[in-house]
Parts: structure tokens; sequence; C-alpha cells
């Protein structure tokens, strides 16, 4: 009877520390093992980087470029897995647009893993990150172990996805004064977000 006990003891510590185990390596608010939840953080704390650098070297009359929460859905139970963030642009006179909403009858992409970021891990579980620096080449460069964006993993111009948003946000009176412009807006601040949120981004109300 005792060594019955023992082994029904056994198997519930066991049990118990595989439980705590999995909670340990699971966020249950957004669904993601920690692993999953951390390569998303850092790959969009680059795309972000090099969204935000893109536009503050490319385009004058900006004060300063914010993102949105990062918005994910679908999983390995509900594929497929997409995730996605939107730009904020703030002009010289205190203007906000989004970019990546519908103007008139024109929609304008968000920015994700549907052709701007690519993430797995490879192997030996090691993060996988590439981020797209060319739409036009269909070039990607490997940032799995870059804690800033990489000289060559800026955007080479144009980028016409994003040029033709500004350019709609500027003509619906959304943006003043914000032009394609070599100097840029050197003075232009940039604030990253990597908040994970569950939901679609159409969704947001900034």
């Amino acid at each position: 009877m005792k060594k019955k006990m023992l082994i029904v003891s056994a198997v519930l510590v066991s049990l118990l520390f595989a439980g705590v185990f999995y909670v340990s390596q699971y966020n249950f608010s957004i669904g993601l093992e920690h692993k999953e939840e951390k390569i998303i953080q850092h790959g969009f704390r680059l795309l972000e980087e090099q969204i935000g650098t893109y536009i503050k070297e490319n385009y004058s009359g900006i004060s300063k470029i914010e993102f949105s929460p990062i918005f994910i859905q679908g999983g390995k139970d509900n594929p497929p897995f997409t995730a996605d963030v939107l730009p904020v642009i703030y002009d010289e006179e205190g203007n906000r647009a989004v970019l990546g909403g519908q103007i008139g009858k024109t929609g304008y992409p968000s920015y994700g893993t549907t052709g701007d970021l690519f993430l797995d891990f490879d192997q030996q579980g090691n993060e996988s990150i590439f981020l797209e620096v060319s739409p036009i080449l269909d070039k990607q460069i490997d940032v799995s172990i870059a804690d800033q964006l990489p000289e060559e993993a800026k955007l080479t111009p144009p980028i016409k996805g994003t040029d033709d948003n500004i350019d709609a946000l500027v003509n619906d009176g959304q943006l003043r004064n914000v032009k394609k412009s070599d100097s840029g807006s050197p003075n232009a601040k940039i604030s990253y977000n990597t908040e994970i949120r569950r939901g679609s981004y159409s969704e947001w109300k900034p």
C-alpha cells in the first residue's frame, strides 16, 4: 500500500512540475509561448526601426513617428498566423495620420509578416529573422542577431506602398507640408512599440 502511495505521489509531483513548466513557458493573455512572444517583439522592433528610418530620412516636414501595438491573429491551432503594425506620422503642425488604412476608395497595407518581416526558428531553436530591404528585387537581409537596424537592412527607395500612402495622406489633408526630400526630417523622433495584442489591426482606434 505504501509503495502504491509513493508511486502515486511521485506521479502527482511530476505532473505538478510539468504543469508549472508549461505555465512558465506560455503567455495565456495572448496565446503565445514566451519564445514566440520574444521573437515577435525582436523582429518588429527592427521592422519599426526600418520603417521609421525610411520615413525620417526621405520625408521633410515630419516631427514624430510612432507605432501601433503589434496585432496578431491565428496560431498553431488556427493557421495562418499573422502579425501586423501600423506606423503613425505627425507633421510639424501637430497633425497626426495613420499609415495602412483606407483613404477614399483605396486601401493601403499594414506592415508585418505578410511580406515585410519573416520570423522562424532554426533546427537548434535559435531565432531566424529576415527583413525585406527591396520589394522590387525581392531581397531580404538576415537580422537574427541584431539589436539595432544594420545599415545594410535599410530600405532602398523608392518604397511604392509607403510613398503612395504618405502622398494620399497629404492629398487628403491629414498631413500638411510633408514632402519627399533627400534632407529628410533629421530632428524627427521615433517611438517604438512592441506591445502585442490579439485582434485585427483594422479595428485599432488610435
